[in-house]
């Protein structure tokens, strides 16, 4: 795969959902054994795994690497629930290095978590609550700010009050400038590292 293609396009690529973790340092295959995969290691591509899908109890998670950055690509969305589950595992994640994560469920549930050691530095939900929580709420402020996700003040934004604000790919635009992480668009076609998680 290529490094090119940032993470706006995803907000655009016709994926019913979506779940991406991308963690800094660490090969591709540790970030899928630390998001709680079991089983071996296969190569495949969107299609081969959705049809797996369709057919078990298991998501696929896809990975790949780009720059410091290994990822894992899921479709549909996040395969545990959002709030304390998903913190935890992207806190899991974290462990000696740094995870970000961005999802959405085919229901339009959002979320943004910025990871580093184990510890959830800032978390958001771009699409419904933009008001950052965690250890250190206020570190991704001038950022978020800069993408239009809050105002001036850092006071959340409404979709409703800004024209042309497209909340979700503002988080993407926000950990791609920020983190520097990029997805190549090959994840949606070439194979890829896969491993299977439990819904």
């Amino acid at each position: 795969m290529t490094d090119s293609g940032g993470l706006q396009w995803l907000d655009g690529s016709g994926l019913e959902g979506h779940w991406l973790i991308a963690a800094r340092n660490i090969e591709p295959s540790e970030l899928l054994r630390r998001a709680g995969c079991v089983g071996e290691e296969m190569r495949l591509s969107r299609a081969e795994a959705e049809k797996i899908e369709m057919e078990s109890d298991v998501t696929l998670l896809r990975a790949g690497r780009s720059g410091d950055w290994s990822f894992f690509l899921a479709s549909y969305g996040a395969v545990v629930e959002h709030g304390a589950e998903i913190d935890s595992r992207v806190r899991e994640i974290s462990r000696g290095t740094e995870a970000v994560e961005l999802s959405q469920t085919t229901n339009f549930d959002t979320h943004f978590i910025y990871a580093v050691d184990g510890e959830t530095i800032c978390a958001f939900d771009p699409l419904t609550d933009p008001a950052p929580t965690g250890r250190e709420p206020g570190r991704l402020i001038p950022s978020m700010i800069r993408v239009g996700l809050l105002d001036e003040h850092g006071e959340p934004v409404s979709v409703d009050d800004v024209e042309g604000l497209d909340p979700v790919k503002a988080a993407y635009r926000m950990a791609e400038e920020d983190f520097g992480i990029s997805v190549p668009r090959e994840i949606l076609t070439d194979r890829a590292p896969s491993m299977a998680i439990r819904r």
